[in-house]
């Protein structure tokens, strides 16, 4: 069975509660714990604690006690197979699906997929509250710039959302950083589950970059198919320039093989970030310079340069961010 969100996208109905993130299954823990420790408190102030709270005491236990009790086992082996059974179902729902990705949008976010991944592995039980948290943010901030471009734009911004060239070069970022994670934190008999969800996050997102356009690209299309503007007068000027750049931008185009060698260059720098090679600040400097070169068709045009890096300083900005964190 499947629902339709609000987005008009299909997901699996398992009969469960969906999944929240690790972070908040633990708050939620802790406030059932506190909860409990409280209720026997208050048992043990008012006279009525269970047999088992007074463990020690010498207490008399009817037989309908202890039949409850010897019940205990057989509720916790029939939730248990009940846990299971609905991660049997998610697991079959992704399988017909293709992609566990599917889905994600408006009102799923994409990191849910991959730290579920891990909370179903156990990757999060030995873990402390503030280690559930950072860890899982850092999936988040891993996967933020791929998720500002998801979904039907209910929750987008566009007028601050990457250009095209800025998302590619998102997608081999975080791609590798998601990679990077695994072979730091993950431990290894949880590795292999984890890195397919990472190839899973690879496909889904490559169809969502390949169709992506920002509200500046669509502007530079359309503006590279009007005729040059003439300078009326000097307060013009600023504008006309601008005018001329986008133009300029919106005529670039590339072959495969620019393609190809474009994504295989990127890769080398995240190859030498990856082992430390220089400094995630030249790395990333070079990472821009090569977007914003690459973008203008190899222009020598200041106002096309700095308009480029203009509009992708914040990705690569928010792109050094998380390798500055999962680097440290």
């Amino acid at each position: 069975m499947v629902y339709i969100n609000l987005s008009g996208t299909t997901e699996p109905f398992t009969g469960t509660e969906p999944f929240t993130g690790a972070y908040n299954k633990r708050l939620e823990q802790n406030r059932s714990k506190a909860a409990a420790e409280a209720q026997r408190a208050e048992r043990k102030e008012t006279g009525t604690m269970t047999a088992r709270e007074m463990l020690g005491t010498s207490v008399e236990i009817s037989e309908e006690s202890k039949e409850f009790m010897a019940g205990v086992a057989e509720r916790k082996a029939a939730q248990k197979a009940e846990r299971e059974a609905a991660r049997a179902a998610a697991r079959a729902a992704e399988a017909e699906s293709g992609n566990a990705f599917i889905g994600t949008g408006d009102f799923k976010q994409q990191y849910l997929v991959l730290s579920e991944n891990l909370y179903n592995n156990g990757f999060y039980d030995k873990l402390s509250d503030d280690e559930v948290r950072d860890m899982e943010q850092m999936l988040k901030d891993i996967t933020s710039g791929m998720e500002s471009i998801n979904g039907s734009g209910l929750n987008r911004n566009f007028l601050t959302e990457m250009s095209h060239e800025a998302a590619k070069l998102e997608l081999i970022s975080s791609v590798n950083a998601l990679n990077y994670f695994a072979d730091k934190y993950v431990p290894e008999e949880m590795r292999d589950s984890f890195k397919e969800m990472i190839k899973q996050y690879e496909s889904y997102n490559s169809k969502k970059v390949a169709a992506h356009k920002s509200i500046y690209d669509l502007r530079d299309e359309s503006m590279a198919k009007l005729p040059a503007p003439n300078t009326v007068n000097a307060a013009d000027k600023k504008t006309q320039e601008d005018i001329k750049a986008s133009m300029e931008i919106g005529r670039v185009k590339h072959t495969e093989e620019q393609e190809q060698k474009n994504k295989e260059e990127y890769q080398l720098l995240f190859e030498s970030l990856m082992q430390k090679q220089d400094s995630i600040s030249n790395i990333f400097n070079s990472l821009q310079n090569m977007l914003v070169g690459y973008a203008s068709g190899g222009s020598k045009n200041s106002n096309v340069l700095a308009m480029l890096n203009s509009r992708n300083h914040t990705a690569i900005h928010n792109m050094s961010a998380y390798w500055s964190r999962l680097l440290g």
